[in-house]
């Protein structure tokens, strides 16, 4: 190519890169240069300048991939951090009317009832502050079920994008290839994939492989997302449990951990509680006529069964009980209707130190009383909102990092390209220059004839 229109395309690359200085997923341009066949003269070979080879897109894949590692853990993180804030936002502690209150009104109902063991409105309290303890656990479990169907439609949605991106992604690939069959560079179309190939890094940790022929080959947990101008489309199933457990669980742990941890607490809590109360309650007497001897207390807590275990959302106050205040026993003696110590055992629960014992997801185990417990619980869940907040934190800044690594290769300076601009014009008057003193040479040389 003549040095002439050697000028005009730099002029050209220069426009489009200072014009697109802003344009998300932008790659600067550079011209390919090459030294002109040489004339053959008497005097020597003499050079005739400089050829223009093609367009350059300034782009590592290095920085590419380092880019995407990092935009994959900050959207892992950002997810949790922000399902993990539901759940924290269900429980809403402290509060005097969360769990850790109404687990301190049971109790105190129940010391308040040892204090006057015949007293029906102490009992009326003993039941009510039963069922709200009850309905609390239904309560969080079914807010914990929202958050789950939510986290699932969220997952749905996600696969559907992901879906779209992919097919994308193949649709540019065979326009790449076709572009790009005579040896140029497809560079706008490259930016458009390299800016759905970020998407997919930051949705679904995404490694994007390029391939020979200018199509990259997407890979996604071992598995092929996009191979050439073919996309696989994905889809969510939530397989259950191989065989089927006799009891069905009450979570299936497809999702994320956090979800099923946090429901596995709640539904020991509410198991060890009714237990714990129901066997104190089981050892005592009512006396439905006011006077000895008394009758063999019933549950106070709905005990459950074999294949539908007390749990969160199932926990309820049995049916005598709910019916009949005077179905709570108070007294261990079948004789004395005022004997208080069921209800002092029962209201000595709140000291327990190790009514309930959990083993978590990884085989740990945690022993402790019921309000501790439950105070761990809440406690675990706002470290895990904290180390999930940092771990944001901390891969912002690498993803930040690694964008600015990336800009320095391919990103675009105003600057540089005034000043490659400035050179062009002056290559321009230099040439200029020296046609016009070859013109007046060669005038003169004409005079002379």
């Amino acid at each position: 190519m003549t040095t002439g229109l050697f000028g005009i395309a730099r002029l050209q690359i220069v426009s489009q890169n200072v014009a697109n200085a802003e344009t998300p997923g932008y790659s600067r341009q550079r011209p390919l240069l090459a030294a002109s066949d040489p004339v053959r003269m008497p005097v020597g070979n003499i050079g005739t300048g400089v050829r223009f080879m093609g367009i350059e897109r300034q782009r590592d894949q290095l920085l590419d991939n380092a880019f995407r590692s990092a935009n994959t853990l900050l959207g892992e993180s950002t997810y949790r951090r922000d399902m993990l804030t539901q759940v924290e936002d269900i429980f809403g502690e402290p509060s005097e009317s969360g769990m850790a209150a109404t687990l301190d009104q049971f109790w105190s109902a129940f010391s308040d009832l040892a204090s006057s063991p015949g007293s029906l409105a102490n009992k009326s309290v003993v039941q009510q502050r039963g069922r709200q303890l009850a309905q609390l656990f239904n309560d969080f479990d079914t807010r914990l079920s929202q958050v789950a169907r939510q986290t699932t439609d969220r997952l749905d949605t996600a696969v559907k994008e992901i879906n779209q991106l992919a097919t994308q992604v193949a649709e540019l690939n065979s326009r790449i290839v076709t572009a790009e069959a005579g040896g140029s560079t497809a560079s706008e179309l490259r930016d458009q994939r390299d800016l759905l190939l970020d998407d997919l890094s930051r949705m679904a940790g995404t490694r994007a492989e390029p391939q020979r022929d200018g199509s990259v080959t997407v890979v996604i947990a071992n598995s092929t997302l996009v191979d050439g101008g073919n996309a696989r489309a994905l889809s969510v199933e939530l397989d259950p449990p191989t065989p089927p457990p006799a009891v069905p669980p009450a979570d299936m742990p497809v999702i994320n951990r956090d979800i099923p941890t946090m429901r596995s607490r709640l539904d020991t809590l509410a198991s060890r509680l009714v237990t714990t109360v129901n066997t104190l309650h089981t050892s005592g007497y009512v006396f439905p006529t006011g006077t000895p001897p008394g009758v063999a207390a019933g549950n106070f807590f709905d005990p459950g069964s074999v294949t539908n275990p007390v749990r969160a959302s199932s926990i309820a106050l049995s049916t005598g009980v709910a019916s009949d205040p005077n179905a709570i026993a108070v007294s261990r003696d079948p004789m004395a209707p005022l004997d208080n110590a069921v209800a002092l055992d029962l209201a000595a629960l709140r000291n327990n130190t190790s009514a309930i014992t959990w083993t978590g997801p990884s085989g740990e185990t945690e022993t402790a009383g019921f309000n501790v417990f439950f105070r761990s619980t809440i406690t675990r869940l706002g470290l895990d909102v904290r180390a999930a907040s940092d771990d944001i934190t901390v891969r912002s800044t690498l993803v930040d990092q690694a964008e600015t690594r990336r800009q320095t290769v391919s990103g675009v300076s105003t600057d540089e390209e005034l000043i490659q601009l400035m050179r062009v014009q002056q290559s321009y008057v230099a040439a200029t220059k020296l046609i016009k003193t070859a013109d007046e040479m060669l005038q003169t040389v004409l005079g002379l004839i």
